[in-house]
């Protein structure tokens, strides 16, 4: 990892790194679907892909998270046995059926940040009452 990437995870909010971890999935199945005839690249790239999704799903607050979070941990299930089947069997269109969930994820994650970063600068202006 160079220099530049280290201190760009080490400075990340917990919400940046939720998206850095979903980018860096979505770069290592782009890999596998790319080298799929080639079984050792496709493995190695489908494996960090699935320990990213695995880890995503084991950060889940279900107490917090309620329906929300019972929903992400469904859909997490759902992506790493496309992952493995995609692997297993060298299956490009399982791989990119996850690609594409955890794209659609990551666009849903940076407008969920979006709305969050205009709250607090909106209460702190007087725009509305957060507490309401």
């Amino acid at each position: 990892m160079d220099e530049y990437t280290q201190n760009a995870i080490l400075t990340a909010t917990p919400e940046k790194l939720v998206e850095m971890l979903y980018e860096k999935a979505i770069e290592l199945i782009a890999k596998a679907i790319y080298n799929v005839k080639d079984a050792q690249t496709r493995n190695a790239s489908v494996v960090q892909a699935e320990e990213i999704v695995l880890y995503l799903n084991g950060i889940l607050d279900m107490e917090k998270g309620k329906e929300i979070s019972k929903n992400l941990r469904a859909l997490y299930d759902f992506i790493y046995r496309q992952l493995v089947d995609g692997n297993v069997n060298a299956d490009s269109e399982k791989l990119k059926s996850a690609k594409e969930l955890l794209e659609e994820l990551l666009e849903t994650w940076k407008e969920v940040e979006k709305k969050a970063e205009v709250r607090p600068a909106m209460a702190k202006s007087g725009g509305f009452n957060v507490s309401a």
